[in-house]
């Protein structure tokens, strides 16, 4: 695929993503928290551990265990330049924890808030973007949620795709166990995947600094000052009034969406010879969750493009898709954003 189409077709839906975003909201009567007391954090860089055990994703000379402590010291670093917060790691070296001991750690602390950090890694190595994970019960959802919208905004800021603020429930409570042991003792959590390790729009950001890890790490520090109001006068920020829209606690618990895009029709495409590209109308809609990408086949479905973001804010978008080989036939498929899909039938062009 042209590279420079698919940074303009991403950018298009990053600044859409931006003006929509309000749309997946439910504004509460409270806007902000103060930080009117010390604000007690605990960050868990995931993973760790030797001996082949506890690796995370592992992918293009990337250790997942190795990065989250990365990104978990420079955002404590960046976190101790503000006023009125303790900082707590659940690990400071290559240890394997137990989830429960994570939490509990949390717990010891009185911690305000757990901060899991992670990369992602997905099967068909194709996907790309960062992630919030949070609670689907009560306070915890409202309090993760919120949370992971001032986050991805930050990640945004700094060109990763967003996948948006996302839940999973398993049998005894929430899937993931540091989110449901942290519930367990009563501390809201998020899980933040930064970026994919084995795809190569977030491999490509990651390798165009010297320091992608501080980077991150100072991000996701922001994002916590921003939503608890902290000020620092070593960087001259005060977020005490920053703006932050809090979701209603949902009445029963938040799963994931299990269901697939009920919507993925190509209206009009009209190919071009010359210009080697294609111009189509195409309509996707999921009544439960966002549409986040869409990808293109051009031999029936054989084989397909890398993902390229949606245009969140629309159902129905034109785009401009390249068309090196001016092939006649053209499938989409589209992505919700559990990254379940549904085809449009594939379409005969002249």
């Amino acid at each position: 695929m042209n590279k420079k189409s698919l940074k303009k077709k991403v950018s298009v839906a990053l600044v859409a993503f931006l003006v929509s975003s309000s749309l997946f909201s439910m504004k509460s009567s409270e806007s902000k928290v103060e930080a009117s007391r010390v604000v007690n954090i605990c960050i868990d860089p995931g993973h760790g551990g030797t001996g082949g055990r506890n690796l995370g994703a592992q992918y293009n000379g990337l250790s997942e265990k190795e990065i989250t402590l990365k990104v978990a010291n420079a955002m404590k670093e960046e976190l101790s330049k503000y006023e009125g917060v303790n900082i707590y790691m659940t690990r400071t070296t290559d240890t394997e924890i137990s989830l429960k001991n994570r939490a509990a750690y949390a717990a010891s602390v009185n911690a305000d808030f757990v901060y899991s950090i992670h990369f992602n890694a997905s099967t068909g190595h194709d996907l790309c973007g960062s992630e919030v994970w949070t609670s689907g019960f009560g306070s915890f959802y409202q309090k993760g949620y919120s949370f992971g919208e001032i986050e991805e905004n930050e990640l945004l800021n700094l060109g990763i795709y967003p996948r948006g603020v996302k839940t999973k429930l398993g049998t005894n409570g929430d899937y993931y166990g540091i989110i449901n042991n942290s519930r367990l003792f009563n501390i809201p959590c998020v899980i933040i995947e930064h970026c994919y390790l084995d795809q190569g729009a977030d491999l490509n950001w990651l390798k165009s600094s010297k320091d992608p890890y501080t980077i991150l790490g100072k991000a996701d520090a922001t994002a916590v000052a921003k939503y608890f109001g902290l000020s620092s006068s070593l960087l001259k920020v005060n977020y005490g009034n920053y703006p932050k829209n809090n979701v209603v606690p949902p009445k029963f618990p938040k799963g994931e969406d299990l269901t697939n895009p009920t919507v993925c029709k190509i209206n009009s495409a009209v190919r071009n010879k010359s210009a080697k590209n294609i111009t189509a109308n195409i309509s996707v809609k999921d009544p439960d969750t966002m549409i986040i990408y869409y990808k293109y086949s051009l031999d029936g479905g054989i084989t397909w493009s890398s993902v390229v973001g949606w245009n969140r804010a629309l159902e129905t978008d034109t785009v401009v898709i390249p068309n090196p080989n001016n092939s006649k036939i053209l499938t989409i498929r589209a992505y919700n954003q559990y990254d379940l899909t549904a085809d449009s039938l594939p379409v005969i062009m002249k």
